[in-house]
């Protein structure tokens, strides 16, 4: 096989092309990457056709320090007809194959019908997050939901996000010998984990990126993990579990006295915060299991999932908390509790609940490494035996500081989204880290550069209404044309009816007359609560519409 070794000298533009297939071979250095590695290579170059679109699609490594680390594997894709940008994709869950993040499809909250980046001539690119086994014939997949990879400390490292760094460097250096030039402009999407991904990006690489999208992130990702264990200890109690009639029932009684608040019945509460729904209602008389109620060990566990979970000491960035879930708001439990009523010792997802399975996960392979440990016996609150662990992980692995002035002197743009039904992360989490950036660089300077959205109806990454918009598109207006977001337009890719995408704290009130698909019929309505009022002066409650 022919092969080309890049030096350090070559980071510059070349006036003639290898073209597709002269990629392939590609050597890279250790020198060219900003992160510790052995090099990287390009073992595949192909071109492609697709969606009416030429394309050269690369695969490669980028090789461990750790000879007992796994390579990162990644995808970098070349339109033939390039528009001189790059967007990067995000991973999901513990990451672990290419699949989500190829750069083939539609990004987080995207457009279901709509052309591909990729499509629009943007070059697009992805990895596994630095580790990946095959489970053969199971999909690759089902390394998203296997954390083994965490006993090793440079695997861990790069599944925090030292992987989307060194893979943003490896493509920078490819797209100069593919074009003659690096891209113009560098964006970055993801959700969930890849959400958490890039705001660890925006945090610790603020020049790498010119605009970043994080939908429904995983940011306070250990304090997160610690309410997904508290969730489970609670769910799994003794008479703690919430059956398939148990969680229908909670979503019809909110949905009985709070679905309407928006002006049209949908089975969407647009404004969760303006929903009152005690939990104490739904309890049966005796505090005793019966049809249509909850005992009282069931009500405490409907309760863990509505509260926050808090830590004794912050863990990063004097963060200490996560809040709680809109399960008295409109965000249904059905999708995570699982179908057994009982803890598996090494947990199943769909047979045990979502939370169970990731956070056992954590606790065995990124606090204990790997020890037979019984997650549901942890005291999260406490700072006991394995608080130095935590926090540990917490700092590597979090996306916490809202020290953004480095991103803002970039001229980075921020783009934050979240469903207010998501019961994986809570939606409230999202708001928490707006305020604190909001409540470090000021409301008017984080509007220079940030907006927030709420998407009522839409989960994590799906639900009711599966909301997708023009994501890569509204971010390269932002930067590259000077054109902020407004009057924007949420898709609902599960049949097409629209709504305006308020900008966080407003949300979209039915007018009343009108089609009811049509996002022309809603008004955006602003109600200030809580810190945010404090943001403005401690202010009272201030009601404000604004016709989209």
């Amino acid at each position: 096989m022919l092969m080309i070794v890049v030096a350090a000298s070559a980071c510059v533009a070349r006036a003639e092309s290898p073209g597709c297939a002269g990629l392939k071979g590609i050597v890279l250095p250790a020198s060219l990457i900003g992160l510790p590695t052995t090099g990287a290579a390009v073992s595949s170059a192909r071109e492609r056709h697709e969606g009416g679109v030429a394309y050269c699609r690369v695969m490669g490594k980028i090789y461990p320090v750790d000879p007992q680390a796994d390579d990162i594997h990644f995808e970098l894709n070349l339109p033939e007809v390039w528009n001189g940008k790059a967007l990067q994709y995000g991973g999901g869950t513990f990451d672990g194959y290419i699949g989500k993040s190829d750069g083939l499809g539609r990004t987080a909250v995207g457009l279901k019908k709509e052309a591909t980046p990729l499509m629009r001539g943007y070059a697009t690119l992805g990895s596994d997050g630095g580790h990946h086994r095959s489970y053969f014939p199971l999909p690759d997949a089902i390394n998203a939901l296997n954390a083994t990879f965490a006993r090793n400390a440079e695997m861990q490292r790069n599944f925090a996000g030292e992987a989307v760094k060194k893979l943003h460097d490896v493509a920078v250096v490819l797209m100069k010998a593919r074009y003659g030039a690096a891209p113009r402009r560098m964006y970055f999407i993801g959700g969930s984990t890849g959400g958490r991904e890039a705001l660890w990006m925006v945090q610790r690489y603020p020049a790498d990126y010119d605009g970043v999208m994080a939908a429904y992130a995983a940011w306070d990702q250990a304090e997160l993990d610690l309410q997904f264990v508290r969730t489970a200890q609670a769910l799994y109690a003794p008479g703690g579990f919430l059956g398939y009639s148990k969680t229908r029932m909670i979503a019809h009684k909110v949905e009985e006295r709070c679905d309407a608040k928006d002006g049209l019945r949908d089975g969407i509460i647009s404004d969760p915060a303006g929903c009152d729904v005690p939990a104490e209602s739904l309890r049966c008389a005796d505090g005793k299991p019966h049809h249509g109620c909850l005992s009282d060990a069931q009500l405490h566990t409907l309760e863990t999932f509505a509260t926050e979970e808090r830590t004794a000491v912050p863990l990063s960035n004097g963060v200490d908390s996560v809040p709680g879930y809109n399960v008295l708001a409109g965000a249904s439990l059905t999708p995570s509790v699982g179908l057994l009523h009982f803890p598996l010792k090494n947990p199943v997802v769909v047979l045990n609940s979502f939370g169970y399975v990731i956070g056992d996960d954590v606790t065995r392979n990124f606090l204990m490494g790997g020890q037979n440990f019984n997650s549901r016996t942890l005291d999260i609150n406490s700072d006991g035996p394995w608080h130095d662990e935590l926090v540990k992980a917490a700092v590597e692995i979090d996306s916490t500081s809202v020290a953004l002035e480095p991103f803002v002197a970039h001229g980075g743009k921020l783009i934050l989204v979240h469903g207010t039904s998501d019961v994986v992360i809570p939606t409230n989490s999202t708001v928490d880290y707006y305020e604190r950036v909001e409540a470090r660089m000021g409301i008017e300077e984080t509007k220079n550069f940030a907006r927030l959205y709420l998407v009522p109806g839409m989960g994590h990454g799906d639900g009711r209404f599966d909301g997708g918009f023009d994501t890569v598109g509204t971010l390269d207006a932002w930067v590259d044309g000077g054109v902020a977001p407004v009057n924007l337009v949420v898709t609902d890719n599960n049949n097409g009816r629209t709504r305006p995408l308020c900008e966080w704290p407003a949300w979209p009130k039915y007018d009343g007359v009108g089609n009811v698909k049509s996002a022309a019929s809603f008004t955006c309505v602003t109600v200030l609560r809580g810190r945010r009022e404090a943001l403005r002066g401690g202010a009272e409650n201030n009601i404000q519409t604004a016709k989209k």
